[in-house]
């Protein structure tokens, strides 16, 4: 099968991730998408991201993706607490060899590619697919090419083009409004919405 995984701390999950993963499905014509909750958050940003909502909590937000066809894993909570995407990825292709695995990158993540762990072995050894969170869709390539440090974009790497439909939700955004008081019902999924109410997360 050939499957596309969105990885993210989904501290909460959002509607964008939601637009990323269901497009990315239909466009490329993946058999399956899989949200993958990292066990840490992001290994490349140890200072920035040092408070993180218990694993737990944020798989169970991220659960609710199931009804719309997507799978959710625990991947890197069994095998790779380390959160490291590379190791998650060589792992996927040691422990499926029957499947065809590529890594989901939001363009927004294009700017910080090269503090990600071996970046180069990444772009050089993977499958990835950069899906645009913006509506500069002319000059994705120009900052694909930029990020990756390439003159060409190779087989491997998969840039989303076409009619779609974009988003710049972001979690911090979320856990903001949350802090303020102010309604998140429009931005997350109402389940993650009274899940995050009854747990009382981000006060």
């Amino acid at each position: 099968m050939k499957i596309a995984i969105l990885g993210g701390a989904f501290d909460p999950p959002h509607i964008g991730h939601y637009l990323v993963a269901s497009q990315v499905k239909e466009q490329l014509r993946m058999d399956e998408v899989w949200l993958m909750t990292c066990y840490s958050y992001f290994p490349e940003f140890p200072v920035k991201f040092a408070k993180i909502t218990p694993y737990e909590k944020r798989h169970r937000m991220a659960s609710y993706f199931r009804k719309f066809g997507i799978k959710v894993s625990n991947f890197e909570q069994k095998y790779n607490k380390r959160s490291r995407t590379i190791d998650t990825l060589r792992l996927l292709n040691k422990k499926y060899p029957q499947h065809t695995f590529s890594w989901i990158i939001g363009s927004d993540c294009l700017p910080s590619f090269r503090l990600w762990n071996e970046w180069k072995k990444l772009v050089k050894e993977h499958n990835l697919i950069i899906f645009p969170r913006d509506t500069d869709f002319k000059t994705l390539e120009d900052r694909v090419r930029e990020a990756f440090n390439i003159k060409e974009i190779p087989p491997n790497i998969t840039v989303v083009e076409g009619d779609l439909m974009v988003s710049n939700i972001a979690s911090t955004h979320i856990r903001n409004r949350v802090r303020k008081n102010l309604p998140i019902g429009a931005f997350v999924l109402p389940e993650v919405e009274k899940y995050i109410i009854s747990s009382k997360l981000y006060k």
